[in-house]
C-alpha cells in the first residue's frame, strides 16, 4: 500500500467518526461528562436568558433551599416549578442520579414558567424580578397542595384522632362521639340555616349511625385549610408608627418579603470611602419622619390636631432561612435611569442581630440573688444571648453581579461549592465555569447577595 492509499484511508476512516458522531449527537456534539460526582455544571443560554442561568446557579448554593425543595417535589409532577428546580439544580451540583451533562439545558423551567401563564419577553430582563416570578409559581403550587381535598373523615370532622364507625353498628352502640356539624352562622346566604332535629325514636333493626350520617351529608363540615409551606426565603418586617405629639404607638404591622432592597441613595459612605453592607441595612432600620398621619388619640382631645407627625420604625420580625438582599443599583435621575457602580463591601458570615426586633426573656436577677444562683444566672444570661446571636448568623452563599447599562448587559454569579467543597468558590458565567479565591467574591459589585442561616450547635446549660 503506497502513501497515497494510505491518506485515502485514512480520510476515509475521519469521515466514517465524523457522520457517527453527527448521527449518535446531532450538530452540537455530545455534552461533556463530569467524571467527578459534585462538579458544578455551566448552563445553556438560549437566547438572553442569563438572568434565569445566574438564580439557579445561586438557587443551587444554598442547601437550605435544594431540602425544601426536595420535600415538596414530585417525580410525577409535570410542568411544576418545584419538580423542576429541583432536577435542575441536581444536574448542575452534579448530584443527580444519571444526568451529569454540562453544559445543562434550562429549557424545563421556562416551560414550567409557560404552564403557569407567565410570559417572558424575548428583550433584556432582571434578575431579581425573575426571583420574584419564580416564588410566586412555587406560592402558587403550595398553596394548591394546601387545598387539595381530603377524606370523607375530614369532611365530616372527624380529624386524625376521630374513630371511623360503620353506618351499620346497632342501635344499642351509638359512636363514642356525635359528628362536629357546622355551625348555622357558617351557612352560606343562599342556604336557610338548618336546626338540629329531635333525637327520633328509632325501630329496631335501623342503624341509628346511619340517620346521623344521613343528617351529616347535608351540611359537611368542612377543615380548616392547611396552611401553604412558606419558601425558605420567606421573612416579616415588624414596623410601628409612634407619634411626636401625645407618644402614642400604633400596633406593630408585620408585612411578609422574600428579598430586601437595599437603596444607596438613603446611605452614606463610611470611613473607608465606600458603602458597606451594614451601612445599607442601618439606614434600611433607622427611624423615619413620616407627616400627615392621622393619630386617634390627639383627635380625641380638645382644640387637638388630626393629623401630626409620625416616627416609623422598622426591623425584621422573623428572619428567613435563606436571606436575599437587593442593591438597587438603578436610579431615576435627571429625568432618566441610571446604574450606580460604586462597590458595596460585604461580609463572608452576616450578624442580623442588631437590625431584629426580637427581645430575649431574661431572669430575673434579684430572684437569682436571693436563691443563691447568680452564676447560673449569669450563664443563662449569656447562653439567652449566644442563642439569639446564633438564630441571626448567616454565611454568604451567592453573590450576583450585573454588567453593563441600566437597560442591558449580562449577569454572572459567584457561587460555592456544594458537598464537601462548600469552601471553594466558582466563578459561573452561562456556560463557564471556573474557580476563584473568596477574596475576588468579595471584592466583586454584588447586584444580590444570597446568605444562609449557619446550623448553631445545641447549647448546654449548667446549673
Amino acid at each position: 500500500m503506497d502513501s497515497g492509499d494510505r491518506i485515502l484511508v485514512a480520510a476515509g476512516l475521519t469521515a466514517a467518526v465524523v457522520v457517527g458522531a453527527f448521527v449518535l449527537w446531532g450538530p452540537g456534539g455530545a455534552p461533556r461528562v463530569r467524571k467527578r460526582r459534585g462538579q458544578i455544571a455551566g448552563l445553556q443560554n438560549l437566547g438572553r436568558t442569563c438572568f434565569l442561568n445566574t438564580l439557579l446557579q445561586a438557587f443551587a448554593a444554598c442547601p437550605i433551599f435544594i431540602e425544601w425543595l426536595k420535600k415538596y417535589a414530585k417525580a410525577d409532577a409535570h410542568n411544576s416549578m418545584i419538580t423542576t428546580l429541583y432536577t435542575v439544580i441536581e444536574v448542575v451540583n452534579g448530584t443527580h442520579e444519571s444526568a451529569r451533562g454540562t453544559p445543562v439545558c434550562p429549557l424545563g423551567v421556562l416551560q414550567s414558567l409557560r404552564a403557569a401563564g407567565w410570559v417572558i419577553p424575548a428583550d433584556q430582563q432582571d434578575a431579581h424580578e425573575l426571583l420574584h416570578v419564580l416564588l410566586s409559581c412555587i406560592e402558587e403550587e403550595t398553596t394548591a397542595m394546601a387545598r387539595k381535598p381530603g377524606c370523607l373523615s375530614d369532611a365530616l370532622g372527624l380529624g386524625a384522632g376521630g374513630r371511623a364507625w360503620s353506618a351499620l353498628a346497632s342501635p344499642a352502640s351509638p359512636p363514642a362521639a356525635p359528628l362536629s356539624l357546622r355551625p348555622a352562622s357558617a351557612a352560606p346566604p343562599d342556604e336557610p340555616d338548618l336546626v338540629e332535629p329531635e333525637p327520633v325514636r328509632l325501630s329496631r333493626g335501623v342503624s341509628r349511625s346511619l340517620c346521623q350520617l344521613g343528617a351529616a351529608s347535608r351540611r359537611w363540615a368542612v377543615p380548616p385549610a392547611r396552611p401553604a409551606p412558606a419558601p425558605p426565603t420567606r421573612g416579616t418586617l415588624a414596623s410601628r408608627l409612634h407619634c411626636t405629639v401625645c407618644s402614642a404607638k400604633s400596633p406593630v404591622r408585620y408585612d411578609k418579603f422574600d428579598s430586601i432592597s437595599l437603596s444607596m441613595a438613603n446611605s452614606s459612605i463610611g470611613r473607608t470611602g465606600s458603602f458597606s453592607l451594614s451601612g445599607l441595612l442601618r439606614a434600611f432600620t433607622a427611624p423615619e419622619l413620616v407627616k400627615g398621619v392621622r393619630c386617634t388619640k390627639c383627635a380625641q382631645q380638645e382644640d387637638g390636631v388630626a393629623h401630626t407627625k409620625h416616627i416609623r420604625t422598622v426591623s425584621f420580625g422573623k428572619l428567613p432561612c435563606c436571606l436575599v438582599l437587593h442593591i438597587a443599583r438603578v436610579e431615576w435621575a435627571g429625568g432618566e435611569l441610571n446604574k450606580r457602580g460604586e462597590f458595596v463591601a460585604f461580609p463572608e458570615t452576616l450578624s442580623m442581630a442588631p437590625y431584629t426586633a426580637v427581645q430575649q426573656p431574661q431572669p430575673e436577677l434579684a430572684s437569682l440573688i436571693a436563691e443563691g444562683r447568680v452564676r447560673s444566672g449569669l450563664a443563662s444570661l449569656d447562653a439567652v444571648a449566644t442563642a439569639g446571636e446564633a438564630r441571626a448568623a448567616y454565611r454568604l452563599a451567592a453573590a450576583v453581579v450585573h454588567v453593563g447599562g441600566p437597560r442591558s448587559g449580562h449577569f454572572a454569579t459567584y457561587r460555592r461549592g456544594n458537598g464537601f467543597e462548600t469552601n471553594r468558590w466558582w466563578y459561573t458565567s452561562d456556560t463557564l465555569v471556573h474557580e476563584v479565591s473568596l477574596q475576588e467574591v468579595l471584592r466583586c459589585t454584588a447586584y444580590m447577595l444570597f446568605y444562609e442561616r449557619t446550623k448553631s450547635e445545641p447549647l448546654t446549660h449548667h446549673f
